[in-house]
């Protein structure tokens, strides 16, 4: 189903509410920006054959279905995931009206090294079709840059362009760094999170700080030992629910943004279904128990940010 077929079928947010519920809740940032609880995450595009590729054709076409079906409104991009802004810009732009999506960038680690903060911030705006975004971020604490990448963005803050900033991957005491310089607390932190590895003492210091916590890659990659432990599995069978809905669930309860990928549509509506039951606190507590403190991503205190 092609964008506009998608949007005749499903014309506005009445249809969607009809079919599914009400939208997603919302969590409100310190600065009183309201933020959906649940959101798309991006696939990197790299290489100008990649634009046209069958990746690119789908990331396409999950966005126009997620964006005319009002099932999703937070979606995720950055200056550092290639053709995935433009091909974002042009979904929202060929589906919603701009107040319809909450877009949400980052600041790539080349730019943080060249100090072109505010050209890469511009180029994501055009890349977006936008003069504003939602949600700005930087991508990794790079040593060295990053506390002045986020003053520059402070200013972008102050200026109006965008109306909340953040950080990813931060630790605690590179925020502590941080705090050190900046003038503005960062309003949310986007770092690896999910039931092998739920980082308890960063999400405990986010919340003594009011940083909102945005979890990516929150179903472990579909990790075996995640998807098939018995906690996940029990209470899959008990709510008649798939193992990805249980965690996306964790994570919901715990009040915690998570921006799952897919290219499926029928994947697209497990994950918005997730309202339809809720977990117990002895669930969650079984959920919980499953950390094993494994990391799939990079390792902020430990990688080549050259290379990210």
């Amino acid at each position: 189903m092609d964008c506009l077929e998608t949007k005749t079928f499903l014309k506005n947010k009445l249809s969607y509410i009809k079919l599914y519920g009400e939208h997603m809740n919302r969590i409100t940032l310190s600065n009183g920006v309201k933020i959906p609880l649940l959101g798309l995450g991006a696939n990197g595009i790299w290489g100008e054959e990649s634009a046209h590729s069958d990746l690119a054709k789908k990331q396409y076409e999950i966005y126009c279905y997620a964006m005319t079906s009002g099932m999703c409104q937070l979606f995720d991009t950055s200056g550092a995931y290639g053709y995935n802004e433009k091909i974002l810009g042009t979904a929202w732009k060929d589906s919603v009206n701009r107040e319809d999506v909450v877009l949400m960038s980052k600041v790539s680690n080349s730019a943080q090294r060249k100090g072109t903060i505010r050209e890469e911030f511009e180029r994501s705006l055009r890349n977006l079709n936008t003069d504003y975004l939602d949600l700005y971020l930087i991508h990794w604490p790079q040593t060295g840059t990053f506390i002045e990448t986020w003053l520059q963005m402070e200013q972008l803050y102050r200026e109006g362009l965008v109306k909340a900033i953040g950080v990813c991957n931060f630790n605690i005491h590179h925020i502590e760094e941080l705090l050190q310089k900046a003038t503005i607390l960062p309003m949310v932190n986007q770092f690896e999170r999910h039931p092998l590895f739920t980082q308890d003492a960063l999400v405990n210091y986010c919340f003594y700080r009011n940083i909102k916590v945005i979890a990516y890659s929150p179903v472990a990659r579909m990790h075996d030992v995640l998807i098939k432990a018995k906690p996940v599995f029990e209470l899959a069978k008990k709510y008649n629910r798939t193992p990805v809905q249980i965690i996306l669930r964790w994570h919901y309860q715990w009040n915690h943004i998570a921006i799952p990928r897919t290219c499926n549509p029928e994947h697209l509506k497990e994950f918005f279904q997730i309202t339809e039951f809720t977990l117990s606190d002895k669930e969650m507590a079984w959920i919980n128990s499953l950390n094993q403190n494994i990391r799939l991503r990079y390792d902020p205190d430990n990688c080549d940010f050259s290379r990210l």
